[in-house]
């Protein structure tokens, strides 16, 4: 029996192996290169074919979570649910980061997220993890969605949302889709602290993710915008005519295997296109459950190429904390990654929508290291 098993330790490494092998980058999910049939993986990418976020440990209490906070000078005195939102490090004081979250007014939950969703500013001067403290209402309600990134041909800050202008409004009931206009609208500032112009419709369609075109070596003002479904617009700059350039080649039908919303899209060192996303799997699969399998990869070589969908999560719901504890979230959606800017665009850390198993309501904004260059980020920084 021992010998057997000593065969079995022998076999089974080399099955693995020959089982992961590689022919082009591409199955590496171009998140590496493949090199003598194996696949090495850039910072912060795991697994045999490189389609997995490389998560570190969160540290509780960081990114923003206002759901115990009785204070009013924190907006409202029964707490306040967020779900998830954008990092961006101040371009004059580079300890100091900014934090814009979908919130939601008078203490309503996530259930009620239409009509009472606005977008709201929070700083943190303890590094890009957190804690964030709210400092400001950017807008009123209706706004969710919110994506926020640095144009460098405008040299302005892009604020990018979903809804329309409504009054302020007096209850957490939900109110359907059918009663809200679908658009997915833009504001502009030079300053991430505001004022912001009037916001700007571009199309219709809901989950917004917007990349400038812009590189070092070519400053143009022209912008992608990709939406619902992978639906990808192209325009000459954020406030001109938007064109649809490109459809996802996958079923994006409700309860399909390839169901998914809440895109976040970025273009690699490489000029490779890649796509995160909730992916509803488990709705599909397992009569509506909404975890573990949260997470979905996405990766083209060029915006208007084919795309490909791996079916297989690039990140679940189970998070392991600094204090040695795990906990499996009910929800864990709306991702977003923030990148070194050493132009590598390696991921330093991952910002996410999550909701306690138990609950239907409250909700907050996650931060969790990605991989070990973060490390090397905070440090820089003098964290």
């Amino acid at each position: 029996m021992l010998f057997q098993w000593f065969l079995l330790q022998l076999t089974l490494p080399y099955t693995l192996i020959t089982a992961q092998t590689c022919a082009i980058d591409d199955d590496c999910s171009l998140n590496g290169l493949c090199t003598s049939l194996a696949c090495v993986c850039d910072p912060g990418w795991i697994g045999p074919d490189c389609g997995r976020l490389d998560l570190s440990p969160a540290t509780r209490g960081t990114g923003y979570n206002y759901t115990t906070y009785t204070n009013p000078s924190y907006y409202n005195t029964r707490g306040n649910s967020s779900w998830g939102g954008q990092i961006v490090q101040d371009q004059q004081d580079p300890k100091l980061f900014h934090l814009l979250v979908d919130q939601f007014a008078h203490g309503c939950g996530l259930s009620g997220w239409r009509p009472t969703s606005f977008v709201a500013r929070a700083e943190s001067t303890t590094g890009p993890q957190g804690p964030y403290h709210w400092v400001q209402n950017v807008t009123g309600s209706f706004r969710h969605n919110t994506y926020v990134h640095w144009s460098p041909a405008d040299e302005k800050h892009l604020l990018w949302t979903i809804g329309v202008s409504v009054p302020d409004p007096t209850s957490c009931k939900s109110v359907s889709k059918e009663s809200w206009p679908n658009n997915i609208s833009v504001s502009s500032s030079s300053s991430i602290r505001g004022p912001w112009s009037p916001f700007h419709i571009t199309v219709n369609g809901t989950n917004p993710a917007p990349w400038p075109l812009w590189s070092p070596d070519n400053h143009t003002s022209a912008i992608a915008l990709v939406a619902e479904d992978l639906r990808i617009f192209t325009a000459d700059r954020w406030d001109a005519a938007y064109t649809l350039i490109n459809t996802a080649p996958w079923n994006t039908s409700d309860y399909s295997p390839t169901w998914a919303e809440d895109p976040f899209v970025w273009r690699d060192k490489r000029g490779n296109w890649h796509a995160l996303a909730h992916w509803m799997i488990d709705i599909v699969e397992k009569n509506g459950t909404k975890y573990p399998r949260v997470g979905a990869h996405m990766y083209s070589r060029t915006l208007d190429g084919k795309w490909n969908f791996k079916l297989q999560e690039a990140f679940n719901s189970t998070i392991a904390f600094t204090d040695g504890s795990t906990e499996t979230f009910n929800r864990r959606e709306r991702p977003k990654l923030f990148f070194s800017d050493d132009g590598e665009v390696t991921p330093l850390y991952l910002v996410t929508g999550v909701q306690a198993l138990g609950t239907t309501t409250t909700s907050y904004t996650l931060i969790q290291p990605v991989g070990t260059a973060w490390q090397e980020y905070e440090k820089q920084l003098g964290f």
